[in-house]
């Protein structure tokens, strides 16, 4: 057996442990250990053993939010080498972008939590319908992913983790929708309730949106510059516009 093989073994019994309820802390320097040499994808070929071995895609979800926490120090010593021009940095460019406006959300729902009623709140009000609006329009970000890249990702028989992706996309969908419905009618609704469901609703994007984009600069992208032709990358000129 391979040293790379008995290191994909290992991987899988650790992410295993994990999944049976071990603490991340329990397992961190043996993943460290196990992780030397391992590429992203080898990672995304692993999620894709372990569904077809029978866990749950929400499973692995929710175990690569886990084992990222862990593998995170990893992957980013992993960082791939690219142009400008690539498509994929387009996509890594337009990441960077959502960071910022979650970070704006962040600002502006503290704000609204300091305050003790909504008298002086026009300003923040609307500057977080734009930041709605600007996470609303991210969704031709999300089509071009979901029309372009994944599947050509699934052509390379890397089916289940952009299928992770997509089922995470739709989790984020419908928190974007709810803040800009919370947005658009808060003016009718008690303000108390009102602060209420905006941290929930921002803490919910700020957790979700950043652990998701993490995951595809670190994983999904890095494993698409690994598989992707030439001839592929040509064709997916389509993802080039930005957010």
């Amino acid at each position: 057996m391979s040293e790379l093989t008995e290191k994909k073994k290992m991987l899988k019994e650790l992410m295993k442990q994990l999944h049976a309820g071990a603490q991340p802390s329990e397992v961190k320097e043996r993943l460290k250990q196990v992780l030397e040499g391992i590429s992203p994808l080898e990672i995304a070929q692993i999620e894709e053993e372990l569904i077809k071995e029978g866990l749950p895609r929400e499973e692995i979800q929710r175990l690569c939010d886990v084992h990222l926490a862990v593998f995170r120090e990893q992957l980013e010593k992993q960082k791939p080498e690219i142009t400008a021009e690539n498509p994929i940095n387009i996509l890594m460019e337009e990441h960077k972008i959502l960071l910022q406006i979650l970070e704006k959300l962040s600002i502006l729902s503290n704000k609204v939590q300091q305050a003790k009623d909504a008298s002086h709140l026009g300003e923040e009000i609307s500057q977080l319908k734009q930041v709605a609006d600007d996470l609303l329009d991210a969704e031709k970000h999300y089509l071009r992913e979901e029309n372009v890249l994944f599947p050509i990702l699934e052509k390379h028989g890397i089916k289940e983790p952009p299928a992770i992706m997509w089922m995470e996309h739709n989790q984020i969908r419908e928190k974007k929708k709810q803040l800009r419905n919370l947005l658009n009618n808060y003016s009718a609704m008690n303000f108390q309730e009102f602060k209420a469901k905006l941290a929930q609703t921002a803490q919910f994007l700020s957790n979700s949106l950043s652990s998701h984009v993490f995951k595809e600069n670190n994983i999904l992208l890095p494993t698409a510059l690994r598989v992707f032709t030439e001839q592929e990358f040509m064709d997916t000129a389509v993802l080039r516009p930005n957010v």
